[in-house]
């Protein structure tokens, strides 16, 4: 694991500096008010046609340079949650995820990297406190794990990392939260 993760080092810090700029920010619910965003029943409407269902939670977060709604709905059709992303500049779905069990078959079959081992890519990644985490299958065949860590600093960066190659997939700062995971 260790030496997996040595190998990372170089894409890691090149990420880190990406995005370092969005980790000095203090975004506040003023600035983001003036964005040019749509609005969040927009991109509401969208998920809900995408997964019918009944919205748990809401967060915005920035994805580069793209404000995105992450939507977890509780499925009408089977009751699974599903993580549903919309672009908040054009209003369209972006993403779909299904939260699973580590007990999944489909994740167990596909997943190379314990959670564990990923948690640890993760916090080497951004270091702070896991205040949550998911194991996600994506509509595009991904296998997932994806950890919410409290920074030092106070803000609360989403860190993916792929369960099949233990590398970081995508990290993105959270900019407000509404709702609660379920349980």
């Amino acid at each position: 694991m260790t030496k997996n993760i040595l190998k990372m080092i170089p894409a890691v810090v090149a990420f880190s500096l990406s995005n370092a700029v969005l980790a000095e920010d203090n975004y506040d619910l003023d600035d983001i008010r003036d964005w040019n965003i749509v609005k969040i029943e927009t991109c509401l409407d969208a998920a809900l046609d995408t997964i019918p269902g009944d919205a748990r939670k809401v967060e915005l977060k920035m994805e580069g340079d793209d404000p995105v709604y992450e939507f977890d709905i509780e499925a009408r059709a089977d009751g699974s949650t599903y993580n549903v992303e919309c672009n908040a500049e054009d209003g369209f779905v972006t993403e779909i995820e299904r939260e699973v069990s580590e007990n999944d078959p489909v994740f167990k079959k596909m997943a190379k990297f314990t959670q564990s081992e990923a948690r640890e890519v993760a916090l080497s990644f951004h270091p702070g406190e896991v205040v949550a985490s998911e194991l996600e299958l994506g509509f595009d065949g991904d296998a997932t794990y994806e950890f919410d860590i409290q920074s030092v600093h106070g803000y609360e960066v989403k860190v993916d990392v792929d369960a099949v190659t233990g590398e970081i997939e995508e990290a993105n700062i959270e900019l407000y939260e509404i709702g609660m995971e379920k349980e």
